[in-house]
C-alpha cells in the first residue's frame, strides 16, 4: 500500500514536471518571437505617455522596436473579456451561447481589434523604403506580420492551457516581470542616486519598499480571505453536512480588474489613433484621447473606474447568484433561515456586494496613490509604476501556485476516478 502511495506520488510530481519544462519552452519561444525584428522597421518611435507604454507592455505591445510579436495579445484579451462582460445579455433572451459560437465570435472581435491595433502602431514604426517598391506595400506587410504574429501568441497561449500551467498567465507574467524588471533598472539610474544620503535612502528606498510590502501583504489577504455561508444538504446526513458552506473570496476577481481595465484603458487610445488617420487634427478626437491620459487626474478617475466597474461585473460572473440559487432550487438544499428562490437569490448578491466593496476600495487605493502623487508632481519617475506592477504580479504567482498545488493534489483523488 505503501509502495502504491509512493508510486502515485512520483508519477504526480512527474506529470508536474512535465507541465513545467512544456510552459518553459513555450515561454522561450515567446521571449524568443519578442526579440526577432522585421527586417524593414529600422526604428520605432516611443509614445509621448509613459503610461500608455507601460499599459501596453503588460499585455506584451512592443512599442520601442517592431517584432514578430510586437501586436502581443491584447486584442484577444479584450476579445475574451468583452465576450464574458456581453455574455449575459444574449442568456436572458433565452438563447445559449456554445464553446464553438464563442469562439468564433472571439475570433472575429480579435481581427478587428487587432486591425485598428496595428494601424495605430505603424503610426509609431519607421518602416524603410528600400524593401518594397511603394510604402502602401510595406505598410500591408507590416499590418500582416503583426496580425500574424499575434496568432502564433494566442497558438502559444492555448497549448500552454491544454498541456502546461497558468495558460495565458504564463505570457503575461513574462511581460509583468519584464516591465517591473526595466522599471526597476531605470528608477535606478535617475537623478537622485548621484548624492546618496539618509535621506535619500529613507525616501527613495525604504518608503517605497514599505508601501510595495504592503500591497503584497494585502494582495495575499484579500486573495486568501473568504466569507463563508453556512448550506444544508439534503442529501447528506453525517458530520460533512456540519462543515458545507459556499466560499466568497473576499477579492471574487482577483487582481484581473486591475490590469484589464488598463487593457480597456487603450482601446479608445486605439481606436482614436486609427481614426485619425482619416479625420487628422479633428478636435473631438484630439478631445477624447487626451482624456484617457494616465497623466492627468481625469484619466486615472476614469482608469480607477472602469477598474471597480470591472471588478463589480467579474465578480458577478465567477459566482452567478442565479445559477446558484437555481441549483439549490433543484436539489432542495437551502441557506440557513432563507426560503430557496428569490430571497437566498437576494442573499448571496448581498454577500457578493459585500465582498466587492472592500476589494474595490483596496485596489483602487492601493494602485490610485502612486497615480495621483505622479499627476500632481508630473514626475516622470518609474516609482510611480511599480505599485500597480507588483499588485498585478502577486495576483498572478498566487494563480500560479494554485495551479502547481491542483496538480499536486490530484494524486489524491486519482484513486476515485
Amino acid at each position: 500500500m505503501e509502495a502504491k502511495k509512493h508510486g502515485r506520488i512520483n508519477n504526480n510530481n512527474m506529470v508536474l514536471l512535465r507541465k513545467l519544462l512544456y510552459t518553459l519552452v513555450m515561454v522561450c519561444i515567446y521571449i524568443l518571437g519578442r526579440n526577432i525584428p522585421l527586417p524593414w522597421v529600422s526604428a520605432a518611435k516611443n509614445p509621448a505617455d509613459s503610461m500608455f507604454a507601460y499599459a501596453a507592455s503588460i499585455v506584451g505591445t512592443d512599442t520601442r522596436k517592431g517584432s514578430v510579436f510586437s501586436l502581443g495579445i491584447g486584442p484577444w484579451i479584450t476579445s475574451m473579456i468583452l465576450v464574458q462582460l456581453l455574455g449575459p445579455l444574449f442568456r436572458k433572451s433565452g438563447r445559449i451561447m456554445s464553446k464553438t459560437f464563442t469562439r468564433r465570435i472571439v475570433l472575429l472581435m480579435t481581427i478587428f481589434m487587432s486591425s485598428i491595433q496595428s494601424i495605430t502602431l505603424l503610426g509609431q514604426l519607421t518602416l524603410r523604403d528600400d524593401i518594397f517598391p511603394y510604402l502602401w506595400q510595406t505598410k500591408v506587410v507590416t499590418a500582416i506580420s503583426l496580425i500574424g504574429g499575434m496568432f502564433v501568441i494566442i497558438f502559444l497561449c492555448e497549448s500552454v492551457t491544454q498541456n502546461g500551467i497558468a495558460g495565458p498567465s504564463a505570457f503575461i507574467l513574462v511581460n509583468i516581470m519584464t516591465t517591473f524588471r526595466n522599471n526597476l533598472l531605470a528608477y535606478l539610474s535617475e537623478p537622485q542616486w548621484s548624492n546618496i544620503t539618509w535621506q535619500v535612502i529613507m525616501l527613495y528606498v525604504v518608503a517605497p519598499l514599505i508601501y510595495l510590502i504592503i500591497i503584497v501583504l494585502a494582495t495575499v489577504v484579500f486573495e486568501r480571505s473568504e466569507l463563508r455561508i453556512p448550506v444544508y444538504r439534503v442529501l447528506m446526513n453525517n458530520d460533512l453536512a456540519d462543515v458545507n458552506y459556499i466560499a466568497i473570496k473576499l477579492n471574487p476577481a482577483g487582481t484581473m480588474p486591475v490590469m484589464f481595465a488598463m487593457i480597456f484603458f487603450l482601446l479608445p487610445y486605439y481606436l482614436v489613433g486609427a481614426l485619425l488617420k482619416i479625420w487628422q487634427d479633428q478636435p473631438v478626437l484630439l478631445a477624447i484621447r487626451n482624456l484617457f491620459n494616465m497623466n492627468d487626474f481625469k484619466g486615472i478617475i476614469i482608469y480607477l473606474f472602469t477598474a471597480a466597474l470591472l471588478n463589480y461585473c467579474f465578480s458577478f460572473i465567477t459566482i452567478n447568484p442565479s445559477e446558484l440559487s437555481k441549483t439549490f432550487m433543484e436539489s432542495g438544499d437551502c441557506i440557513a433561515g432563507l426560503r430557496p428562490g428569490k430571497e437566498t437569490l437576494k442573499y448571496i448578491k448581498k454577500c457578493i456586494i459585500l465582498c466587492v466593496i472592500p476589494s474595490c476600495i483596496m485596489q483602487c487605493t492601493l494602485v490610485g496613490l502612486p497615480l495621483f502623487a505622479k499627476a500632481a508632481y508630473q514626475s516622470s519617475s518609474k516609482a510611480y509604476q511599480m505599485p500597480l506592477t507588483m499588485i498585478i504580479l502577486t495576483g498572478l504567482l498566487l494563480n500560479v501556485f494554485e495551479g502547481i498545488k491542483v496538480i499536486r493534489n490530484f494524486r489524491d483523488y486519482k484513486a476515485f476516478l
